[in-house]
């Protein structure tokens, strides 16, 4: 039986504060994030053998340097609103693809839907995101009432509806430069040296 609405409703209001949260800690850091540095250089120091502190302590420079654009409201206004428009016009595709099949949900399901599976995507996968895209979109479907074949049908073909275009793009653009898998080795050997550098 599908979980009830007032129940769905609750999950989300759940995973929201859960997301603020984390954004306002990402926030902090940004703000200082030499401060934070050092608190994570201090725990370490007393907590981790020594092999382990110097992995740890690039690990967060990178992490904090990454936060750097935090640290402008205005960037944080563009990629706030940058992100609703693409997540919008994202969802709006996987409603049009749902119109293939014989379910219906809400808008709101599938924007949920479309953020738990962006969400699951940034963990490690096989290429093409097979596995993390599909399993949680299924679920989510499931919940919403819509028969476990059914949503897997959907996803597969949202998947490969979401997949397929841009990676034939990415293709075509990578045959007009003249560029080689073997191109994309020679450079990543070359970032690690220049940042062990």
């Amino acid at each position: 039986a599908p979980i009830p609405s007032e129940r769905i409703r609750q999950l989300v209001i759940l995973a929201s504060l859960a997301f603020f949260g984390a954004l306002l800690v990402f926030f902090a850091l940004a703000a200082m994030p030499e401060r934070a540095y050092r608190l994570v250089a201090w725990g370490a120091d007393r907590f981790l053998p020594g092999r382990v502190r110097p992995t740890l302590l690039d690990i967060t420079r990178r992490f904090l340097d990454g936060l750097e654009s935090l640290r402008s409201f205005r960037n944080v206004l563009m990629i706030f609103f940058t992100s609703i428009i693409i997540w919008l016009l994202e969802t709006i595709k996987y409603w049009f693809v749902m119109h293939a099949f014989n379910f219906e949900v809400s808008f709101f399901a599938l924007m949920l839907m479309n953020g738990v599976v962006n969400l699951a995507t940034t963990l490690p996968s096989a290429p093409g995101y097979v596995g993390t895209f599909d399993a949680p979109g299924i679920a989510i479907l499931t919940l919403y009432g819509v028969e476990s074949g059914l949503a897997a049908a959907y996803t597969l073909v949202l998947h490969a509806a979401l997949w397929l275009p841009i990676t034939l793009l990415g293709a075509y653009y990578m045959l007009r430069e003249g560029l080689r898998w073997s191109d994309f080795d020679r450079a990543a050997k070359m970032a690690e040296g220049e940042a062990a550098a």
